[in-house]
């Protein structure tokens, strides 16, 4: 198999892992809706408590990032045409949902201050003492995260190197333990225990493209020592950190089946090529924009539901608005706003390459 054919296939788990979320969080919301008391606890269960759709898609995202983002930094300043290419990659599309929601959710739901869209425009807000205004972008803060320590990786040239990813492994997994048992020990401190099994799963992605497309003989040897601690640890951390102190409504269990289902996609797609075909790589060209506008849509719904006279003609009209409209959507944003920001992005690299060229 050839590797433009490896990252096809990469790219269509990525439209899959969209799409999990985004049916994820419309079962979600039927379950919480007069619907009947079966039929809500049926979706609860399978979508919250004892799994979750979308905490899979969100850790297979966490695992394609692992495996692509380590090997971007390309040309004769990789660090600046890094920077540049992901602020031009994440921050444009990001800009436009942000303002969307805060022209269209304050019609249907409360107001914004202007610090706190300020704030989210970062795409930092918890480091600024503020909530989300878009609630799924918490996984953003989290890809920032990991391009800082690649930068630094890159920097220190150990970023592709098999030994670091797995001690990354390790030690996310290690503190991320930590904080589950300071969790279960002092609650309501909110301590982010889940935030390190995802750094950590990103650097398995990362030893995962080692071991198979780089072709790392240490990689492979590394690469399934690696998934047992992802494994034992998630569900240890899940287990300690979350079963009695959960500040969300997704339940313990939920997380750890999910995660795994998450590496179980991301491993399928690796090995046996799952995931393929025009299909899943357009919804995987489009998954960002997917990510980011269909909390808008899902809002607006939401509001719309109550509009009805009974469930059944609730649920039949706004499923189908609500997909068509999140990916007519996305392919708009994709096509006008995602596709020249990349060229922008592009361009501004050369310019400031040529303009040191000069210089020098």
């Amino acid at each position: 198999m050839t590797t433009k054919s490896r990252i096809e296939h990469v790219d269509g788990l990525r439209g899959l892992a969209a799409m999990l979320v985004v049916v994820g969080h419309w079962c979600e919301l039927i379950s919480r809706q007069a619907v009947p008391t079966s039929l809500s606890l049926g979706l609860k269960a399978t979508f919250l408590d004892y799994f979750s759709t979308g905490r899979v898609g969100v850790v297979a995202f966490f695992c394609v990032s692992g495996f692509v983002i380590p090997f971007s930094f390309k040309g004769e300043t990789p660090r600046a045409r890094f920077v540049t290419s992901r602020f031009f990659r994440l921050y444009p599309a990001y800009w436009l949902a942000l303002a969307g929601a805060a022209i269209l959710l304050p019609l249907v739901g409360p107001s914004y201050s202007a610090w706190n869209i300020l704030a989210n425009a970062t795409l930092l807000p918890k480091f600024l003492g503020q909530p989300y205004i878009l609630g799924v972008c918490w996984t953003l803060t989290i890809e920032l995260i990991f391009y800082g320590i690649c930068f630094l990786a890159f920097s220190a040239n150990v970023l592709h190197s098999a030994r670091f990813n797995f001690a990354a492994v390790t030690t996310f997994i290690l503190i991320g333990l930590a904080m589950a048992f300071y969790r279960s020990t002092h609650p309501g401190t909110g301590m982010p225990a889940g935030t390190m099994t995802f750094l950590a799963v990103m650097h398995f992605g990362t030893l995962t493209r080692l071991a198979t497309l780089e072709r790392s003989r240490e990689a492979g040897i590394l690469t399934p020592i690696a998934l047992g601690i992802l494994v034992v640890g998630v569900v240890a951390a899940d287990t300690i950190g979350y079963r009695h102190n959960s500040d969300s409504e997704l339940g313990w269990i939920a997380m750890s089946t999910g995660y795994l289902a998450g590496v179980a996609l991301f491993l399928l797609c690796i090995y046996r090529q799952w995931f393929g075909g025009r299909i899943m790589v357009f919804l995987g060209a489009i998954s960002y924009a997917v990510y980011l506008f269909h909390p808008i849509v899902h809002e607006l719904c939401r509001h719309f539901w109550t509009s009805f006279s009974d469930w059944r003609s609730a649920t039949l009209v706004l499923t189908p608005i609500y997909f068509a409209t999140s990916l007519v959507v996305a392919t708009l944003v994709y096509r006008f706003v995602e596709l020249p920001g990349i060229e922008l992005g592009k361009k501004f690299s050369a310019i400031k390459w040529s303009r040191k060229i000069r210089r020098s």
